[in-house]
């Protein structure tokens, strides 16, 4: 498959992968919203994206190549995106889901310094990206420029919607103080339990995965 931000399909695909965004206003969550106002793929469409089955998985995988030491993998399986730089793995969004990593500070590093499909790579590793409330106004702006670079055609009432809930994902307000730390030798550490730089894991661990983090901002 040609995964890109003009396969409507795709898009919306791309746009259920957050388990965090809901709304309060509405009562609901990014994933029940979505099937109420588009026509979301078909299970035919999906079972060509992620495979009809985990044993043997015989989905796709989306592959960018982010710098001379660091390449993006995100595999499309059956009810998850797994998601590795080189062979670290990162997270997933399936039902264990270890999301929390990135900082938006390294996302927005990240997507700036690719000259090749910057909105995909900002959709793809968006899921796992961690934003305070002092950083609300920036995220917002840029969820609602990426979400006008896909097929979806929003109206600006489905636009506002969208980037509410998506900015929920990653703003948890009432934890704040569980955004990051830094920890001499190790670097960024979470403690938001759903985490691959969880501050309870083993230095090894968080070490090998921020290595390959900050090789990625390179």
């Amino acid at each position: 498959m040609d995964l890109h931000l003009s396969d409507r399909n795709f898009c919306l695909f791309l746009l259920a992968q957050f388990p965090f965004a809901s709304d309060d206003m509405l009562e609901m969550t990014l994933t029940d919203y979505l099937p109420e106002h588009f026509d979301m793929p078909t299970g035919e469409w999906l079972d060509e994206l992620t495979g009809k089955t985990d044993d043997p998985w015989n989905g796709h995988t989306y592959m960018h190549r982010l710098n001379a030491s660091v390449t993006f993998y995100a595999e499309f399986h059956p009810h998850e995106t797994v998601y590795f730089f080189n062979d670290t793995y990162l997270g997933n969004t399936g039902g264990h889901f270890h999301l929390s990593l990135l900082s938006w500070e390294e996302l927005q590093a990240i997507v700036n310094n690719d000259a090749t499909d910057p909105s995909l790579l900002f959709w793809l590793l968006l899921p796992l990206t961690i934003g305070k409330e002092s950083e609300r106004s920036g995220i917002e702006a840029a969820i609602a420029g990426h979400l006008k670079n896909t097929a979806l055609d929003l109206q600006a009432d489905q636009l506002e919607t969208i980037t509410r809930f998506v900015t929920s994902h990653l703003i948890f307000s009432e934890e704040e103080s569980h955004a990051f730390e830094y920890k001499t030798d190790i670097g960024l550490v979470t403690h938001r339990g759903h985490s691959e730089r969880n501050h309870h894991n083993d230095v090894g661990s968080l070490t090998k995965v921020n290595e390959v983090i900050y090789s990625a901002i390179r």
